[in-house]
């Protein structure tokens, strides 16, 4: 075995983990005003 195979690879991927934490705030954000329209305009009486 020679001496770089010893360390191990990280997968390093930060772009990728922003885009997914960027759709997830996009789709809450759809979600929350979609229910916040969806009350103004069906009053529950």
């Amino acid at each position: 075995m020679a001496q770089g195979e010893k360390t191990k690879r990280k997968i390093h991927a930060p772009g990728t983990l922003v885009l997914v934490f960027v759709f997830l705030a996009w789709f809450i954000a759809l979600y929350v005003l979609q229910w916040s329209l969806l009350a103004r305009g069906w009053p529950i009486r």
